[in-house]
């Protein structure tokens, strides 16, 4: 089992609220802050309006210049991250009321998060073998590489480490099954993804050849 992880540790939310918003009941503040702000513009303005402001605490304004934007939630909460000795300073800032907030807006509260548990998603080694060659296939394609079983194997061994590389025998029993399937189809120069844009090809199309050299 993976072990949790901590997410965004040393952060603080502020709570904003615009001026002037008005109390109808029934709207809540997200509704009424305006759509066009984004997190990082209000973020950009908080630092802006406590960077020049506090000639006389250089404290506070190398505590604002040091921290980073994190997060905008329900366009009224500020995330922010830094250091703990930066934060403790917008603490102090915001207990003794000089901290200033975005223009526009008042700050209603200030405090600090807990860090997020987040616990990984492991991926198991076993993963159907057509869907690994149909992603090894595509990033092939994608990369102009001519797909052979060859390139495909080292593909897999470079690019899916942990997952077992494929028999020669499985690997050909899969292709068969994904060209019958259309959702791959081989000419002399490799195997390709069919796409909506790709020619309707059936086996009496191909020359014995190419089904002989690349579906075994």
């Amino acid at each position: 089992m993976e072990p949790f992880l901590q997410i965004a540790p040393h952060s603080l939310a502020i709570v904003l609220s615009r001026t002037g918003a008005g109390e109808a009941a029934g709207v809540s503040e997200s509704d009424e802050l305006p759509r066009h702000h984004t997190g990082y513009e209000i973020f950009a303005n908080f630092k802006a309006e406590n960077s020049q402001l506090h000639v006389w605490n250089q404290r506070v304004s190398e505590a604002v210049s040091e921290t980073f934007f994190l997060g905008w939630i329900d366009e009224h909460v500020l995330l922010i991250q830094g250091k703990e000795d930066h934060l403790e300073a917008l603490r102090e800032g915001w207990m003794r009321r000089c901290l200033n907030p975005p223009r526009g807006f008042t700050i209603k509260y200030l405090g600090d998060v807990s860090p997020i548990s987040m616990s990984p998603i492991s991926q198991p080694q076993f993963i159907p073998l057509g869907e690994v060659l149909l992603l090894a296939i595509s990033a092939l394609n994608s990369a102009h590489k001519p797909v052979t079983e060859e390139a495909l194997t080292e593909h897999l061994q470079t690019c899916f480490q942990g997952v077992p590389t494929p028999t020669e025998e499985a690997l050909h029993h899969t292709l068969s099954m994904l060209v019958h399937e259309r959702k791959i189809y081989p000419t002399p120069n490799g195997y390709f993804i069919v796409t909506p844009q790709t020619y309707f090809i059936t086996p009496s199309l191909l020359h014995p050849s190419v089904w002989t050299g690349f579906c075994g």
